[in-house]
């Protein structure tokens, strides 16, 4: 199937710009030969339209339903192709994703009960930068399409083997065997870089840990907390779940305390209007800070009763609040205490109908050493979930995903990077792309010039910012096996993903962060 999934656009004709700008998102799928999307603007001169329409249609894959009140309002679109739609979706021929592209009443109507696009189904027209909105939709499509490919591998049948030789891999490392053809990738290789998208088939599940999540997001008043180093996948863990939590029809909210501006934080005040205000502009709700902001009330009463009094008012559905990074504000001790406690004083209120609508996920990556009274603490209540690296298993999985055979260089490979997700991902992202051998990466891995050098620069700038820390990565770099070290140093080191733990040992996590550390630290 070399044009890939078909994806048939129902739409209004007034919608036609709108239309046009989210094909060109969906480009991408079509160049990788995973997609090919049709509209009735491509009948040709002297077609007959109709049956054209209804043949594209039926074969569909994916309809895109383009909502908006010209669509609603059209007699073509919501009584012929929208029923026809439903019915293929329902008999599970197709799967039909409404896009909410301009604000309009839609709920009761026969597919409001999808899941939508594009993130909240807030209206394309609507987002503060549109190309945002578009590229969301986008993902979204990706991952039904990926979805959809392999149901498809799965249900093929087997065939006789080609004559014709297989195409040769970017790399076909020292240890595939010769008797197998080596893997192809999964789907077109993908930069690591932050998170990683939702319907990658790069991601790598770490079970149970998701299906806690999942399970845990859906209980009123449910609080997560995800805590690993930088760069482990804190924020597309979150992600998932919060996606997770979209497709029981909850409204989310994803915040990025790295967002925050500096000043926010000067002031308990000006974070908790931050937090309110972010979270009214991502429900698509205007700012009516002004209005519940006023009165002798403290302020965390102030902002319990802008959630209780106007946000929870207009969203009558669980809301999800995920705040990623919230390590920032353990910098500003002064307003730590009073937020932190606000937000366990949000969980406590678990047997309050209305704020059991509200459901809390926090990242971060440090220790908590912010002195907080062990009842007003959200760190030692809900669901504690603490990321581990990836396991040899899991390495040699996603390899296999990026089109490599391991095989014995695996244990290398480990050695070096101790399981690291970005790192590995970095690590097989360059063997797959054929611009280095295994050999030549692993050489330049721990060097100032090689794959790590921005990685390793930030590390040891922190390092050198810190004494104490300094002092006792030295120790364990220059150590030849597992030595003990300061308790709070450890955490420190472990919360910043440079060593591992073993019992009342530590080491470093792989002898990228042993050599890189022990020639600049060695002679301090």
């Amino acid at each position: 199937m070399t044009q890939g999934i078909e994806l048939f656009f129902s739409y209004s004709h007034r919608d036609e710009a709108l239309r046009d700008e989210l094909a060109k998102h969906l480009r991408l799928l079509e160049r990788q030969k995973v997609l090919s999307a049709w509209h009735d603007r491509q009948i040709t001169a002297g077609s007959e339209w109709a049956g054209q329409i209804d043949q594209h249609l039926e074969q569909a894959q994916i309809i895109l339903l383009l909502i908006s009140a010209d669509f609603l309002n059209s007699d073509y679109c919501y009584d012929i192709e929208l029923n026809r739609a439903m019915e293929r979706h329902h008999q599970k021929a197709a799967v039909v994703i409404p896009v909410i592209l301009r604000p309009v009443d839609w709920q009761g109507a026969s597919f409001s009960r999808l899941q939508a696009l594009p993130k909240n189904a807030q209206p394309v027209t609507t987002w503060h930068n549109q190309d945002e909105a578009l590229a969301d939709i986008a993902k979204g499509i990706r991952k039904v399409v990926t979805e959809l490919a392999e149901k498809v591998i799965e249900a093929e049948p087997e065939t006789e083997p080609k004559t014709e030789p297989e195409a040769e891999p970017a790399l076909v490392p020292e240890g595939a065997p010769d008797e197998t053809a080596p893997p192809t990738p999964v789907a077109a290789l993908e930069f690591p870089d932050g998170q990683v998208p939702l319907g990658s088939p790069f991601y790598v599940e770490r079970s149970p840990i998701e299906a806690d999540c999942f399970q845990a997001i859906i209980n009123p008043s449910a609080l997560i907390r995800i805590k690993a180093p930088r760069q482990v996948g804190k924020s597309s863990l979150m992600a998932r779940v919060l996606d997770h939590a979209q497709q029981q029809g909850y409204r989310t909210v994803n915040l990025s305390f790295q967002e925050a501006d500096g000043d926010i934080f000067e002031s308990l005040e000006g974070l908790l209007q931050w937090l309110c205000a972010s979270v009214a502009h991502t429900l698509g709700l205007p700012d009516q800070l002004a209005n519940y902001w006023t009165g002798p009330l403290a302020k965390k009463q102030k902002c319990s009763n802008y959630l209780q009094d106007y946000i929870f008012a207009k969203v009558p559905v669980p809301l999800v609040l995920g705040m990623d990074e919230v390590d920032q504000v353990f910098q500003y001790p002064a307003i730590a205490r009073d937020f932190f406690g606000l937000l366990r004083a949000w969980h406590e209120k678990k047997n309050t109908p209305t704020w059991q609508k509200l459901r809390l996920i926090i990242t971060h990556s440090k220790e908590v050493y912010v002195p907080l009274d062990i009842n007003q603490s959200p760190f030692n209540v809900g669901l504690a979930i603490e990321l581990p690296e990836f396991t040899p298993e899991q390495v040699e999985d996603l390899a296999q995903r990026h089109g490599l055979y391991l095989q014995h260089q695996l244990k290398r490979l480990m050695q070096m990077l101790g399981g690291h997700p970005y790192l590995i991902r970095v690590a097989l992202y360059a063997l797959a792309k054929g611009r280095t051998t295994l050999e030549v990466f692993l050489a330049e891995a721990p060097t100032q010039a090689g794959p790590y050098g921005e990685h390793l620069r930030h590390h040891l700038e922190n390092l050198v910012d810190h004494d104490a820390l300094r002092s006792a990565m030295q120790t364990v770099v220059m150590a030849n096996g597992p030595i003990r070290i300061n308790d709070q140093a450890a955490f420190k080191l472990r919360s910043m993903g440079l060593i591992r733990l073993q019992g009342d040992t530590v080491e470093p996590l792989g002898d990228l962060y042993r050599l890189y550390f022990r020639d600049r630290l060695g002679g301090s």
